[in-house]
């Protein structure tokens, strides 16, 4: 089919690097005729050959992520789901994510403080939709795909405060990722100085966003636990970690998503899947990523508030 069952390894290449060409065309075609063959190792050449290709819009699909003007935090983490699952639909995630905000929604009032606000969302999270911490697989590659947390109710604490915070800032509260070193966290912000558009998180900060101060973090991974910055401070210096500022303030979303794709390709490093892991650190080195040692989530710190 295809000339994929060709007896001529060469042949079989000529065609392959034809195929390629011709992109997201020719998917059609050859899933149509994936269904019609018969053969084990041409069904499996084809299969490949439509793994390249989505691999391919994939990466050109970054490329466009990276160079618009806002960087979508959901696009960002949406496009890393696609890696392994390159049907899915954006609309099935912000419907789960609708759902929970709604939870939280119907309780949630303007006159009362931050933290009566983070105690209503994380009823809503914790108690009502079952998110929790992924102790058990830890380094599992399905914790960096939001689709899959988002069906398991399990994740690493990444994901877990991308989630919380996509829900967060559709209930328009100032949560923010904290890139902390081998645990992500969130940052609730003062409220009522201005609105959510206005803060710029394309850029790493070295102040808080438009002078907004932190009120106090949020530790997503164990149950939505509220903290302090003294004990961020305390945590960090547990690690034995040279303090940064940067550690305690806003990060932009470029910055999550590469931190995502680092602890992917860490997952699939663990789960000895070479390719993938290579390929995951192609999309890393697209979006301007140097050395991949630093800020991963794949081993617990087991921080409690």
């Amino acid at each position: 089919m295809l000339l994929l069952d060709d007896t001529d390894a060469e042949v079989v290449s000529l065609v392959e690097k034809k195929l390629l060409s011709y992109g997201m065309e020719v998917l059609p075609l050859i899933e149509n005729e994936l269904s019609q063959i018969k053969d084990e190792n041409v069904f499996d050449l084809a299969s490949e050959v439509v793994s390249k290709i989505n691999y391919q819009q994939l990466l050109v699909e970054f490329q466009s992520w990276f160079d618009s003007e806002d960087r979508d935090l959901l696009q960002g983490v949406f496009l890393v789901a696609k890696y392994k699952y390159p049907n899915l639909k954006k609309a099935d995630i912000r419907e789960a994510i609708e759902k929970i905000k709604l939870n939280a929604w119907l309780d949630m009032r303007h006159d009362i403080t931050a933290f009566e606000k983070v105690k209503i969302l994380n009823y809503a999270f914790y108690n009502i939709h079952g998110f929790s911490g992924n102790v058990d697989n830890y380094q599992s590659s399905s914790n960096s795909f939001i689709n899959e947390v988002l069906d398991s109710k399990k994740g690493n604490p990444i994901m877990l405060c991308i989630i919380y915070m996509l829900v967060a800032q559709n209930l328009k509260l100032p949560v923010f990722g904290i890139n902390l070193p081998q645990h992500f966290m969130l940052a609730f912000l003062e409220e009522d100085k201005m609105d959510l558009s206005t803060f710029d998180l394309n850029k790493p900060q070295t102040v808080s966003p438009n002078g907004r101060g932190v009120l106090f973090y949020i530790n997503a991974f164990h149950k939505g636990g509220v903290f302090t910055k003294t004990s961020l401070e305390q945590f960090v210096n547990q690690m034995q970690i040279q303090s940064n500022p940067a550690y305690y303030l806003p990060c932009d979303n470029l910055t999550i998503v590469k931190r995502v794709l680092r602890n992917l390709a860490s997952s699939y490093k663990y789960e000895e899947d070479k390719l993938k892991a290579n390929q995951v650190y192609d999309v890393l080195y697209l979006l301007g990523e140097p050395p991949l040692d630093h800020f991963t989530d794949v081993t617990d710190s087991n921080f409690e508030e």
